[in-house]
């Protein structure tokens, strides 16, 4: 779905997407993962890349492959390589994050966490792959934790050293919308927050709304009415009538769901 809006966006850098090596590509082969392939690679000319699911005993069944992901340092072929979650719709091109000064990795900051902590979040990685980088990250999976994942292994090896990427306007959560306080994202006390303009600014919206499960799982009716956003008071009517933080946050889902039963299928 990612790989639908960058061609639909006409992002200009190479879009690449590492699968399970097991995965056939097999033109005969009517598997829905098959099919999914086939239609990445010609429909929206991403080029494919077999690897080996990183998987690792874990506390957290959700996040034990979470560091695949961190695979990309190992795409030599690239000078850079900009790596996206797939539990994320982007807003806005993102092809001016490759013109940001190079440094090993660059990334937001998990803004809505303590700010003395600094700690970065892992949702949108500016990698710049090399061989000493990757062995770095190999070594660190090889001895992370049953609790660490790799949110846990880049800030260990690169919280005093990556490029901080300004959460504001590249990346917001869709938590951020549910929430009642709004300055840790503002970035300051003093700004009013606006649903609207903060929306038009954003370019990389990640799913983040836990207990909701992630956007192509169908949540059920009574968890979605407890988890949604509350309408706010409108200060020109005087009533709870403002309720675009609501309608945006469902919209999200909404849409999510529409182009993953276009792109993918009603099966997958």
């Amino acid at each position: 779905m990612l790989f639908e809006t960058l061609h639909r966006l006409n992002s200009k850098p190479d879009r690449v997407m590492m699968y399970p090596s097991e995965f056939s590509l097999d033109e005969n082969d009517s598997d829905l993962e098959s099919r999914l392939l086939r239609k990445a690679r010609d429909e929206y000319k991403v080029k494919l890349v077999p690897i080996k699911v990183q998987s690792r005993a874990s506390g957290d069944a959700t996040w034990a492959e979470s560091f695949t992901k961190l695979l990309a340092f190992n795409q030599t072929q690239y000078h850079r390589v900009l790596n996206l979650d797939s539990d994320s719709t982007i807003l806005q091109s993102l092809d001016e994050l490759f013109f940001m000064p190079p440094c090993p990795l660059g990334l937001p900051r998990a803004y809505w966490l303590n700010p003395d902590e600094r700690v970065q979040s892992s949702q949108l990685l500016l990698i710049q792959p090399s061989h000493f980088e990757f062995g770095r990250i190999t070594a660190a999976i090889n001895n992370a934790s049953r609790s660490e994942y790799d949110m846990e292994i880049v800030n260990t090896l690169y919280k005093d050293s990556a490029l901080i990427i300004p959460h504001r306007p590249w990346t917001i959560l869709t938590g951020e919308f549910r929430g009642e306080i709004h300055t840790k994202y503002l970035g300051n006390d003093k700004e009013v927050w606006n649903p609207d303009e903060v929306l038009s600014e954003a370019k990389f919206l990640h799913f983040s709304d836990w207990p909701v499960p992630k956007p192509w799982i169908k949540a059920a009716q009574d968890l979605i009415e407890k988890e949604q956003p509350r309408c706010r008071l409108n200060v020109t009517s005087g009533h709870k009538d403002d309720c675009r933080d609501r309608d945006y946050w469902l919209g999200f889902y909404a849409d999510f769901a529409k182009r993953r039963a276009d792109v993918c299928g009603e099966d997958a």
